[in-house]
């Protein structure tokens, strides 16, 4: 697969929430007895080095370098780098006009906390209403719910993985000022986006239908505690249904792979394997000959 040289994030790119200021502690000094020498403790070293330099994803994925916009000024850019990348107009209708970048790494910050407001969303709400089966006690999630998230989850899945990691790659200057402005100091944005991808992977797989109760605000629960109380993320997951939460996490896996690589293969057909020749009778034929060889399918954790 080439690399589509687009410059641009992510799909489900997303809401701000959290921050969190970067706390540095230094211990006071000991006082020791006057007959001894008062000693003082270092403070400790805070690493400012990244676990996931994307500069060695950059290296291996280097494309022609091309001036960024603003970051208050990319809407656009964004917009239209996302149209070259999913080739699919009707992918846009997914987003909101205004703070892509902003609120993609917000609301990828925000995906293990409690708390995803609405409003910093990205991604506009899905299409319909919220779905249950049954009458009174029991309530249990509709299966047709998993329908409203068909065309997000089918562009997500269909997105070439190399081309989505050169994109994001091409913008993490801008990402990364974004996540300095939620007050992240010295951390590094493809650190965390690693860190949350790996949180998304490790969402539970409860039995379906999942059973519901509506509290006395008209809300729906999870009649489930521990579903209950799970991250933002998790609940997302859980929303999405089975068959997509299979597809979404298979693709973080893949997207995982590249993000964390510090060596990346150039993108090139494999140089075919040498046969020697071989006379064939009149009555034979050649038999079909796969010149990419295996492919690796990742397996999830």
């Amino acid at each position: 697969m080439a690399s589509q040289r687009v410059l641009v994030i992510a799909l489900l790119g997303l809401g701000v929430a959290g921050g969190g200021a970067w706390w540095y502690f230094s211990p006071k000094p000991v006082v020791a007895p006057p007959t001894e020498l008062a000693t003082i403790e270092e403070a400790p070293i805070v690493s400012t080095t990244p676990q996931f330099p994307v500069d060695a994803i950059e290296q291996a994925m280097a494309g022609t370098d091309e001036l960024l916009p603003e970051l208050f000024g990319s809407d656009s850019f964004v917009r239209d780098a996302l149209l070259t990348l999913f080739g699919n107009p009707n992918a846009l209708k997914l987003l909101v006009s205004e703070h892509l970048i902003q609120r993609f790494v917000g609301f990828v910050d925000a995906l293990p906390g409690k708390k995803l407001p609405v409003a910093m969303w990205p991604l506009k709400p899905a299409p319909g209403k919220f779905k249950v089966e049954g009458e009174g006690d029991p309530l249990f999630v509709a299966a047709a719910n998993t329908q409203r998230y068909d065309l997000a989850v089918g562009t997500f899945a269909a997105v070439d993985s190399n081309a989505a990691v050169a994109l994001y790659v091409r913008l993490y200057p801008l990402l990364q000022q974004a996540y300095r402005e939620l007050g992240q100091g010295d951390r590094y944005f493809n650190d965390r986006l690693v860190e949350v991808i790996d949180h998304l992977r490790a969402t539970p797989e409860p039995q379906e239908p999942l059973g519901v109760l509506l509290d006395e605000k008209g809300n729906y629960l999870y009649r489930d505690s521990q579903l209950e109380s799970a991250s933002a993320g998790h609940k997302f997951m859980l929303r999405i249904g089975a068959a997509h939460r299979a597809t979404v996490k298979t693709k973080l896996t893949e997207l995982r792979d590249l993000l964390t690589a510090q060596v990346i293969p150039a993108e090139q057909p494999p140089a075919p394997t040498p046969v020697a020749p071989v006379e064939l009778l009149p009555s034979e034929t050649p038999a079909a000959v796969d010149s990419e060889g295996p492919i690796t399918v990742p397996t999830e954790e």
